[in-house]
């Protein structure tokens, strides 16, 4: 283990973070995307610093491959954009930089500044950068050229410990950011780790501000849950926490009147993660643009086992006709609300519950044709009701 230091305004040495080598954070590069690591080594090549981050690095940590590879550098997105063809930036707020690489989206964040907050949009150094993350295990930086692991604030033992540690202060990390209390409870069921009391009672005193965010984002964490392989215990977390009455309201609702309802949900949610589906962040964050049709497929997929214990009743029939269709599509975008899914994907995943529960591919009820009354000859025959008058 190597330790990283920087010099005080007095100019003597500081600790600033502990670099970990293989041999003690054992993270296997096998593990590791090559088109991820590809990315890093041109990045470098190319005069900047470059690193795996976020859950990835936590995944690897914990002997799981992780579905996405997010990468983070002191590259500002105009240069990234530069160095690679097959790059593009997106986002008004917070600008990324997309990379298609094997088929594949990597998002490529340049570091940023902690001077206006968590939430500022200045970049800056990697030391600035790792104070704006929410929890100590999402805050470390993994470079798969070298091998090393670069951690500022404790988080590789965090992980070892089973801790959730937040990195911002326990005052402002949700007032700043108010999903970050969907996220800390998603990231204890997904790891296996405990949730502090102090972490608790923070959560609970702040849960109110949820009703503020954005609903885009809400459905954003929404399908990340359903994508995690692990809904049914997050979704479990989330209840136990009463977070499902700012998340998604009327399943709050009626989990509290219907226990028979409850037990359904949780089984599909079961069902889902046993199905393992691969769904990445970019068929999620970019769900009309990016993310290809199998990827749209797959949240449809996902939103139908969250869906189909509130439209298949507890008997397991469903009406067959076009208009059962069209009113179990209005139930669900109204029962799931304020969540907004596209309008496709939504309709997609109505029509696989009507399929699972043996209902054939919907047409439109065909129409009784008339039968057409033969034209009159044109000797001066005239029609009277449905007879032809003989002649005189």
């Amino acid at each position: 283990m190597f330790t990283r230091y920087r010099r005080d305004k007095k100019g003597k040495p500081v600790e600033q973070a502990l670099i970990y080598t293989e041999g003690e954070h054992g993270i296997k590069k096998s593990m590791i995307d090559p088109d991820a690591i590809r990315i890093i080594e041109h990045l470098k090549n190319s005069g900047h610093q470059a690193y795996i981050v976020g859950g990835a690095v936590r995944d690897l940590l914990q002997d799981r491959k992780p579905k996405d590879f997010d990468l983070a550098t002191d590259a500002l997105p105009t240069k990234i954009k530069k160095i690679f063809r097959n790059a593009r930036i997106i986002g008004k707020r917070f600008r990324l930089v997309h990379i298609m690489a094997g088929g594949k989206i990597f998002e490529v964040s340049t570091f940023r500044s902690n001077k206006n907050g968590s939430v500022g949009n200045e970049f800056g150094t990697m030391d600035e950068d790792v104070l704006r993350r929410d929890f100590t295990f999402n805050a470390l930086y993994y470079d798969p050229t070298d091998e090393t692991l670069v951690d500022f604030v404790g988080g590789f033992k965090d992980i070892k410990a089973g801790k959730i540690k937040p990195i911002i202060p326990i005052g402002r990390i949700f007032k700043e950011d108010p999903v970050r209390i969907i996220r800390g409870v998603k990231y204890g069921s997904l790891a296996g780790f405990s949730v502090p009391f102090s972490l608790r009672r923070a959560i609970r005193k702040d849960a109110s501000l949820l009703a503020g965010v954005s609903h885009s984002r809400m459905t954003e964490e929404f399908f990340k849950i359903l994508a995690s392989g692990k809904s049914e215990p997050v979704f479990r977390a989330l209840s136990e926490f009463r977070l499902l009455e700012y998340f998604v309201p009327s399943v709050w609702a009626k989990i509290q009147a219907d226990i028979g309802y409850s037990k359904r949900l949780f089984a599909d949610l079961k069902i889902l993660d046993d199905l393992h589906i691969d769904i990445s962040d970019a068929d999620i964050e970019q769900p009309g643009e990016e993310s290809s049709a199998r990827g749209k497929q797959k949240l449809s997929i996902a939103l139908s086992h969250f869906l189909r214990s509130w439209l298949v009743p507890e008997e397991g029939t469903i009406d067959d006709s076009s208009e059962a269709f069209r009113e179990a599509l209005l139930s669900a975008r109204s029962f799931i609300q304020p969540l907004n899914p596209p309008r496709v994907e939504l309709e997609a995943a109505v029509l696989m519950i009507f399929r699972t529960s043996g209902v054939s591919i919907l047409q439109k009820p065909q129409r009784q044709r008339r039968r057409r009354k033969p034209a009159a000859r044109k000797s001066g025959l005239s029609y009277q009701g449905d007879r032809i008058p003989s002649s005189p």
